[in-house]
């Protein structure tokens, strides 16, 4: 009995091993033209398919470039998919029963979505034996990794789309390859794709600097020409639908030539699929990400338990399968951010994927997902799955050219961003939670625009108002283990944008630390928000004597207007600096936001362009957080603005203290400044400044 139960342990044990081991492959130095076999992939639920798949042959451009396995993709899914779609990418391929590769990208970027390239799988795996320095994260033990050049992708993109030309020739001439005794098998779009170009010159790449942008294709002379042909032959509604067809195609290929042929084509914005964020959020994402070299497009919200429940986000002793879908995801909860493929080849804990990279960003630490195919939108252009992302099963640790890699149930470290917004308009509050994967590079762009998304979810409008923010940055790379910061700001389209303006900075500032990576634990955040004006003008600032000594203290009493509110008048104590001459001494009242001619003269806060040059990042920090509020009224020295000649006089003595301010050590400067002003926070943005004065006398 124990011999038959040891016996049957073996069995599931090699059982469950060989599910998880990798098929044997076929390499690229196998495969002839005209070979025939299958691509697995999920369209719908999580029901595997397969599409008919041609090789065609075998792009090797030398030089160490990689390969590419240029294909034809066939058979009914095809045909209701109309051709190769986004999230298909990763999708295996086999032929003979060896896997071969996987589906990587259709020819021409959409325009003949029928044939698509496929990435070897000899080159995919040898991601598998890359470093993996992010394996560990934490405050000792970070390490910073060389992230090959967008040039570099981009050359080697150009490189596979040169045999674009030639293969929209071939549709001129002949059928594709097909083995003997079979028939080509085409969709609706390959073939009315092929009748059009029947009649139409395309240009070599040789031509392509002497295009004229309006000729690259003759849209309405083919056009007129087929109306002239077809007014016999086709009945009105017929031919309608013929032309418009003929039109979007057309088009299309005019669209695809002129990329082509244009210098600025050469940076290529990578999608990003996002959920969440309304469109007014989208936008303000997508204005951030272009600086990325990043694209979001919406897509399905996520199917996951909120975060922040014990072990809801997270799926343990997940498995994965060759042909299933998988999200790399860079932001997991309330606000998602990433991208969904397929799974290529699974080797026990380690998968592949993609069959190309998404953020093509090296050695990484995203969220792998699952991924839920909620259906397909295929097309003539820009087919793709809808997919939405599922629980955490692992941590994605490269994007590479060739694809992604990860590994199941090994967790990325992550930024937790809790943004809680009340809204005084419709007199409700709301709570939000993302996980932010640890990237330097991304974390500021995603954080700020979770904030700003949450605003907007929140108040159901556009974020045109007055909002206060306080953010806590809890992080080791300060002594009291966390940054603090407040402010208020108004504005009449936007004030979103502002308002997440500071908490960008100081992310900032901790992911470019120039000594070591900092240790960012929890990222909290409180807005406060309203439709309503809160805005002030300063109208008078009167002293309570009108001569003072240095070392004197004065009461400023300084009479604020509020936006379509009564008067409201405060007291602001100032010491008169020890320091200052004799003679008419002039002050500037202004709200917080201002910077004016004086403070940039005589502000140590500028300080030498070495000691900018130098400052630490916890330098960089206290500057920010020292810096004057928008709600604020500062009372500062200045010089006269109302006299041309005092006016020179006194920039000529602001430059002077200036230069002595500059020899002053950093300490001496932070406590000079500190003396020369004083501030107090009011209820509203104070949005102008005034000038007062009082006679100073030994």
């Amino acid at each position: 009995m124990i011999k038959y139960l040891v016996t049957i342990c073996l069995m599931l044990l090699l059982y469950t091993n060989s599910a998880l081991a990798m098929p044997p492959i076929m390499k690229t130095s196998e495969l002839r033209p005209g070979m025939q076999g299958y691509a697995e992939t999920v369209v719908q639920g999580a029901q595997k398919v397969s599409f008919n798949v041609e090789i065609i042959g075998v792009v090797n451009n030398g030089k160490g470039s990689p390969k590419q396995i240029l294909a034809r993709a066939y058979g009914p899914i095809i045909d209701d998919t109309n051709g190769v779609i986004h999230g298909m990418s990763g999708s295996p391929v086999y032929v003979d029963g060896k896997l071969i590769g996987a589906v990587a990208r259709a020819v021409g970027q959409d325009v003949l979505p029928y044939k698509f390239y496929i990435t070897p799988i000899e080159e995919m795996l040898d991601i598998w034996n890359l470093p993996d320095p992010l394996t560990v994260i934490n405050k000792s033990n970070i390490k910073i990794v060389d992230i090959p050049s967008l040039e570099e992708y981009e050359k080697n993109q150009d490189d596979f789309d040169k045999n674009i030309d030639k293969e929209v020739e071939k549709y001129k001439s002949k059928h594709l390859a097909t083995p003997e005794g079979k028939e080509a098998v085409k969709g609706k779009a390959q073939k009315r794709l092929e009748e059009i170009l029947s009649g139409i010159d395309i240009e070599t790449e040789e031509d392509k600097n002497s295009i004229d942008d309006e000729d690259i294709v003759q849209t309405d002379k083919i056009i007129k020409d087929l109306e002239d042909k077809s007014k016999t032959t086709i009945d009105a509604d017929k031919l309608e639908e013929h032309i418009s067809l003929t039109s979007f195609i057309l088009k299309s290929l005019q669209k695809e030539y002129k990329s082509q042929a244009s210098d600025l084509s050469t940076t290529k914005m990578m999608p990003i699929y996002v959920s969440g964020f309304n469109d007014n959020a989208l936008n303000f994402l997508a204005e951030n990400l272009k600086y990325k070299n990043m694209t979001p497009y919406a897509t399905g919200e996520f199917i996951s338990s909120p975060i922040g429940n014990s072990g809801s986000d997270i799926k343990e002793n997940a498995t994965l399968s060759a042909g299933d879908p998988v999200g790399v995801v860079l932001a997991y909860g309330d606000f998602s951010a990433g991208g969904t493929g397929t799974v290529t080849a699974v080797d026990g804990n380690k998968i592949l994927g993609f069959g190309h990279a998404m953020t093509y960003k090296g050695n990484v630490n995203y969220f792998m997902t699952e991924a839920d195919v909620i259906g397909s939108a295929g097309g003539i252009l820009n087919g793709v799955k809808v997919s939405s992302f599922g629980k955490i099963i692992g941590r994605i640790n490269q994007d590479r050219f060739n694809g992604v890699a990860g590994i199941l149930n090994e967790y990325p470290a992550s930024i937790p961003v809790r943004v809680k917004v009340t809204d005084r308009n419709l007199g409700q509050e709301k709570t939000f939670v993302s996980k932010v994967a640890y990237d330097e590079d991304i974390l500021p762009t995603l954080a700020s625009s979770i904030v700003y998304a949450s605003m907007d979810r929140t108040a159901d409008r556009a974020s045109y108002g007055t909002s206060k923010i306080k953010f806590t940055i809890m992080t080791d790379e300060v002594p009291e283990g966390k940054f603090e910061r407040e402010n208020m700001y108004y504005d009449p389209k936007d004030v979103g944008q502002f308002t997440v303006g500071e908490l960008t900075q100081a992310l900032y500032f901790l992911c470019t630390n120039m000594e070591k990576p900092s240790n960012i634990l929890d990222v909290k955040v409180d807005v406060d928000f309203t439709s309503s004006r809160k805005t002030a003008s300063i109208v008078s600032a009167i002293p309570d004597k009108e001569e003072a000594k240095p070392g004197d203290l004065v009461n400023f009493s300084v009479t604020l207007k509020p936006y379509r509110r009564e008067n409201v008048t405060v007291t602001i104590p100032y010491t008169i600096p020890k320091t200052q001459k004799e003679g008419q001494m002039f002050l500037e009242v202004k709200g917080g936001g201002f910077v004016q001619l004086a403070q940039v003269l005589q502000s140590g806060l500028a300080a030498t362009p070495q000691d900018a040059a130098n400052l630490s990042t916890v330098d960089r920090l206290n500057d920010l957080k020292n810096l004057n509020k928008n709600n604020e009224i500062v009372i500062s020295p200045t010089i006269d603005t109302q006299s041309e000649v005092d006016q020179d006089k006194a920039i000529k003595e602001a430059i002077k203290l200036s230069e002595e301010i500059g020899k002053m050590s950093k300490k001496e400067r932070e406590e000079f400044n500190k003396n020369r002003e004083s501030k107090i926070s009011t209820d509203y943005v104070v949005d102008n400044f005034i000038q007062t004065s009082i006679k100073i006398k030994k």
